[in-house]
């Protein structure tokens, strides 16, 4: 699932499209599968070369439900991501931080279409998504470093 970027564009500066309130809470448990998603985008050192790693991750067993690969983290990357969901259960809820790309319109209405409802931790609170950055810490510690 590696993707890359045709060509390197300057971000486009202002005010993000939509930033959802933290509906998730720090409650990492769900009851069912699909219920609660995280996610959220990591580098890979990869030799000389760094990548991006964009994963979703189901909070009922731990389990990265979709992930991504590429040498830029920017919209089109975390849409990729995005839709490998298929048949997601009416209340789904993906949690993700405010970076630009899941505040951007194109992340949010797709989000939306998918009958998903959006979670972002509060500005400066990694913890607010804790266990994607827990896997994202174990999994670069076991491989790349």
């Amino acid at each position: 699932m590696a993707m890359s970027c045709e060509s390197k564009k300057r971000k486009l500066t202002g005010q993000p499209h939509a930033i959802a309130a933290n509906l998730l809470n720090r409650d990492f448990e769900a009851s069912a599968p699909l219920q609660k998603l995280v996610t959220d985008i990591t580098y890979l050192p990869i030799g000389q070369k760094q990548l991006y790693l964009s994963s979703i991750q189901d909070l009922y067993n731990g389990e990265i439900i979709a992930y991504s690969i590429g040498d830029c983290q920017d919209t089109d990357f975390v849409l990729h991501t995005l839709t490998q969901l298929h048949d997601v259960p009416e209340g789904c809820t993906l949690h993700s931080d405010q970076g630009s790309v899941y505040t951007s319109y194109h992340y949010q209405q797709a989000v939306k279409a998918k009958g998903i409802t959006m979670s972002m931790s509060r500005k400066g609170a990694p913890a607010d998504n804790a266990p994607i950055e827990l896997f994202h810490s174990m999994l670069k510690s076991e491989t790349c470093y």
